[in-house]
């Protein structure tokens, strides 16, 4: 969610192309849903280019989801209230789900049968089944859902609600809520820590992070010194949590052991979205109005590169090695 609250059928395959898109989840990819350039960028994170770029039907692209065998891109195109969905192999749209009002962020649950969608303008979530590409439920929640994040086990799915500032716990059996929580305000983004335990939520109005017990849904403790925190990214073994202050052009470094700031990354114009490699050795951040995407490097947390022009308004991104 931008700072200034712009509204990021599966079947067998012959063995040739298995082995084609085996070769392909080799490499390090990055895909980056460009908001105003009718496209997703493909990037390699291996030689820093882009290697391919998929055009998509609409302007307003947002959330970006990667199935978890890589196969299949879920991304959320506001002005058509629909997902559309691409496949990693052709680099190309095999699908279009219509869903609420205004879709913004997409999750997919860890074992794969389904993603969540968060409708801004219709204060909902849709449920797409994967197997199907259908629409199996859709669920009321807050005022302006506008970021999700889902349990390990895919149990639940964690809804941040940026104007009733609320967190919807989700159950992904019966596909209703559960528990509605008080968060910190304006809750613009939540991730959920490895061991399924606790739930990191950014207020971008309060200029914290609330650490929530997803068991009981209560603050345990808030983190404070951020500026319009916009999205989380959290190290894989969750020793880090990386904040994206979307006012100050930066990315401030949580230390979770103690909850304190560690330092803080300078990075580019209107940073939106950032995303940490599955090793855990780098976050990628988009940036807005540089039209590029910063590279961090986790052990020095310094930007080792930037690259420019990787589309216009790039609002969200995902990693997948």
């Amino acid at each position: 969610m931008r700072a200034h609250n712009s509204i990021s059928v599966f079947g067998l395959r012959v063995l040739a192309f298995v082995t084609f898109v085996l070769a392909a989840s080799a490499q390090p990819y990055a895909y980056v849903s460009n908001e105003e350039g009718n496209n997703i960028s493909v990037v390699n994170m291996a030689t820093n280019t882009i290697s391919a770029e998929i055009s998509v039907s609409s302007a307003g692209l947002s959330g970006v989801a990667i199935t978890p065998n890589g196969s299949y891109l879920y991304v959320a195109e506001q002005s058509l209230n629909s997902v559309a969905v691409i496949s990693t192999a052709s680099n190309s749209v095999v699908a279009t789900i219509p869903v609420g009002h205004g879709p913004v962020q997409v999750a997919i649950t860890p074992n794969g049968e389904a993603a969540y969608v968060a409708n801004a303008l219709s204060n909902n979530v849709s449920v797409i089944k994967t197997a199907t590409n259908a629409v199996v439920a859709t669920i009321a929640v807050g005022s302006k859902p506008v970021a999700l994040a889902i349990t390990p086990n895919s149990a639940t799915v964690l809804v941040a609600n940026l104007l009733s500032s609320t967190i919807s716990s989700i159950s992904t059996v019966s596909n209703s809520v559960k528990a509605t929580w008080t968060t910190a305000s304006g809750p613009s983004a939540i991730t959920v820590g490895p061991m399924g335990a606790t739930a990191y939520v950014a207020g971008q109005y309060a200029n914290s992070i609330a650490v929530h017990s997803i068991a009981s849904g209560e603050i345990a403790h808030t983190i404070t010194g951020f500026a319009a925190p916009v999205s989380l990214a959290l190290t894989p073994t969750g020793s880090y949590l990386y904040v994206v202050n979307g006012n100050s052009s930066t990315v401030a470094v949580v230390n979770t052991s103690n909850d304190e700031i560690a330092t803080t990354v300078e990075v580019g114009l209107l940073p939106t979205a950032a995303a940490v490699s599955p090793n855990g050795s780098m976050v990628c951040v988009t940036n807005a109005d540089g039209f590029s995407m910063s590279e961090i490097n986790t052990a020095t947390n310094t930007v080792e590169f930037t690259l420019p022009h990787v589309g216009i308004y790039p609002f969200s991104l995902v990693l997948y090695n």
